[in-house]
């Protein structure tokens, strides 16, 4: 089999399983939780870091929620079980890259990576986010190649694969929807925000011999709680956060 096509079915069965790919950052956790410690010993020093940290996955959040602010319905979605795509992104944040929900996730996942302020644990997330998503959208593109012809080579030779291009920016067709956001996005925002939870009670665990939280991290705790309770009743039984075409 060529290369080529080994990776495109590669990052086929990697596409199904792409929602668990934090599942490995697990793996090198025993070994950089036994060299885990707070910066020159300072609990408020850790504290100012892990806001930085929220802030970069924050990054994160921001990018999927301007994605999904703007894409029609049938792409940019959660499916796992094959590709789909009832039109090409080519405008909004598709313009200034082809895979901007990916990059929304590197900066998600980078946010609780850099909690630990471990030097060679940043270095094992970066590497494999890209040999683990190069597959991926290598997948993605053989998909979009096949199905929309010219109209994909045309937007991939001026549009790069992850680093964003400011100057290429074209106005989205669709207009900006807060509701498609909320129904789309409210679970990412949910696990981002009770991972630093649990990365907060690792902590104390680690360091001082017992799981606790501070009042700061109980209030994040239940706002998280209070928005998957509000936005899931909202979405199971109500409409007011449907739009047609999205």
């Amino acid at each position: 089999m060529e290369l080529r096509k080994h990776f495109e079915t590669s990052g086929q069965w990697l596409f199904r399983w792409r929602s668990y790919l934090p599942a490995y950052l697990l793996l090198p956790l025993p070994w950089v939780l036994s060299d885990f410690h707070r910066p020159y010993g300072q609990h408020d020093i850790q504290e100012f870091w892990v806001l930085f940290c929220i802030a970069v996955t924050g990054l994160g959040l921001l990018i999927r929620a301007f994605v999904a602010g703007f894409v029609p319905r049938g792409t940019s979605g959660r499916n796992t079980k094959q590709q789909v795509a009832t039109s090409l992104n080519t405008t909004g944040v598709y313009s200034l890259c082809r895979h901007p929900l990916y990059l929304g996730n590197f900066f998600v996942a980078l946010g609780w990576v850099l909690f630990f302020h471990n030097a060679w644990f940043i270095s094992f997330y970066v590497m494999t986010f890209w040999l683990y998503y190069e597959r991926i959208m290598m997948t993605e593109e053989a998909f979009l190649r096949e199905k929309f012809g010219d109209e994909f080579l045309t937007w991939a030779d001026r549009t790069s694969a992850f680093l964003p291009n400011i100057k290429n920016w074209k106005q989205p067709v669709l207009r900006f929807s807060f509701r498609t956001i909320i129904r789309r996005e409210y679970l990412t925002f949910v696990g981002a925000m009770l991972v630093f939870v649990i990365l907060e009670l690792i902590e104390h665990g680690q360091i001082d011999g017992k799981f606790l939280l501070e009042p700061l991290w109980i209030a994040l705790a239940a706002v998280t709680g209070l928005v998957f309770i509000t936005v899931r009743s909202l979405h199971k039984f109500t409409s007011l956060l449907v739009e047609e075409g999205r």
